[in-house]
């Protein structure tokens, strides 16, 4: 039996698509894989060119030419474009291994799934970057996380960044992922999975407020401001 891959389908009713890897042969997948390739490259790059995450180069205007900064802007872009590639690649297929190491399901079978919990995370990203440019502002810590609320009772900035990786989003990707191997898991280890991915959350979210720290800014001043 056939079967098309249908993204606002399945994202509402995973235990479906899992049910219908198992029971069928899945059709259209690679054209909603190029589609989000696709989707995420041009997201990254708007982001890129209306300027987030990009305030490191405003700094460089005052001490470069126009032409060395358009070509800072340019290389801004370009490393933009290969971190999204990266992003969505791991999201896509290093977290499908994951799972399939820790849950014992087949790997192709969780790449399915990592297309649906992708295209959530590429449509958080989107909706922040829809308000923060009709703000004409940027800020650091996401309004869909527990990040705003952390701030006003914390000091530890680790803390806070991490706490800013909990979103609502998060929530809903955890609860599309546990529906999802529900239909592969025996009823005796649900539980155990569900805390699994949980876990697994927090651990990602603890390694991504780590990389926070590490001073991208001063590394590109460098590079384009004079040199080490």
């Amino acid at each position: 039996m056939f079967f098309d891959y249908r993204f606002w389908h399945y994202v509402t009713r995973p235990h479906d698509l899992a049910t219908d890897i198992q029971t069928g042969e899945m059709r259209q997948f690679n054209r909603r894989l190029a589609i989000l390739f696709i989707t995420g490259l041009i997201l990254f790059a708007l982001r890129s060119l209306w300027g987030m995450n990009a305030e490191s180069l405003t700094a460089l205007l005052t001490t470069m030419s126009t032409s060395d900064y358009i070509i800072a802007r340019y290389a801004s872009l370009a490393g933009t474009i290969i971190w999204a590639v990266i992003y969505i690649a791991f999201h896509l297929f290093g977290v499908a291994y994951i799972l399939s190491l820790l849950t014992k399901i087949p790997y192709k079978r969780l790449v399915p799934l990592q297309l649906l919990v992708t295209g959530l995370l590429l449509l958080e990203k989107a909706l922040l970057f829809i308000v923060f440019a009709v703000k004409g502002s940027t800020v650091s810590l996401s309004f869909l996380s527990f990040g705003p609320l952390a701030v006003t009772i914390m000091d530890n900035w680790y803390l806070i960044l991490f706490m800013n990786q909990l979103t609502i989003f998060s929530a809903l990707i955890i609860t599309v992922q546990y529906r999802f191997l529900r239909g592969f898991i025996i009823d005796g280890k649900r539980r155990e999975h569900l805390w699994m991915l949980i876990g697994l959350h927090v651990a990602m979210a603890l390694v991504t407020a780590a990389i926070a720290f590490i001073p991208f800014d001063a590394l590109f001043n460098s590079v384009f401001g004079g040199g080490f």
